[in-house]
């Protein structure tokens, strides 16, 4: 399946906030561990704040405690990782999981694969958002410095694992922190990356 093809509208969602992170490792190795999250293997950085999100939704009723998935490491359309529900999928390439979580809004997670030469990776988590009236506002903009330093970590985490790979030389580069492109971008001493908000 095409996910350029059943993106479910979340391209056009106006908030959106991301990182991404380049390994020095092909798609392949990347996707793996990509393809791997949730689970028993949670989210590779900052697990705590996942979990206390979880927490809350379930104490409001949710099924921010619903975790596992079908299979440890495939992963199929259709399919519930704690409590996303995948819903766009194309191999070493793009995978879309809608999020789950009582929330006044609508919210994507979205990874893209990138080759680049040199047999290299660049990996990109982004969170797209349409708010349900003021309350989604509101809530975005509670949650977004938060998803600046969860993504960051998340994308390069995985390049940093998908490293390990045996052939895949070491990660060369951070990550490229990123948000909403109408925004000023702001560059740290240091880093090669974008940080943008609307």
């Amino acid at each position: 399946m095409n996910i350029l093809e059943d993106r479910h509208d979340y391209a056009d969602y106006p908030k959106r906030a991301g990182a991404s992170a380049i390994a020095a490792a092909p798609a392949a190795a990347v996707w793996a561990v990509v393809a791997a999250i949730g689970g028993d293997n949670r989210y590779y950085s900052l697990n705590t704040l996942w979990n206390i999100r979880e927490t809350l939704d379930w104490l409001i009723g949710g099924r921010g405690l619903a975790r596992g998935r079908r299979h440890p490491t495939e992963i199929r359309v259709g399919d519930r990782i704690d409590s996303w529900k995948v819903i766009g999928l194309e191999p070493e390439r793009r995978l879309a999981m809608v999020f789950g979580l009582r929330a006044p809004g609508t919210g994507v997670l979205e990874f893209l694969l990138e080759p680049l030469p040199g047999n290299r990776t660049r990996l990109t988590a982004t969170a797209y958002w349409h708010p349900d009236g003021v309350p989604g506002l509101l809530y975005w903009l509670a949650m977004e410095p938060f998803h600046q330093v969860i993504f960051a970590g998340l994308t390069r985490e995985v390049c940093r694992r998908a490293d390990r790979v045996p052939g895949s030389a070491a990660s060369q580069c951070g990550e490229i922190a990123q948000a909403d492109p109408a925004s000023r971008p702001v560059q740290s001493p240091g880093r090669t990356g974008v940080g943008r908000s609307q």
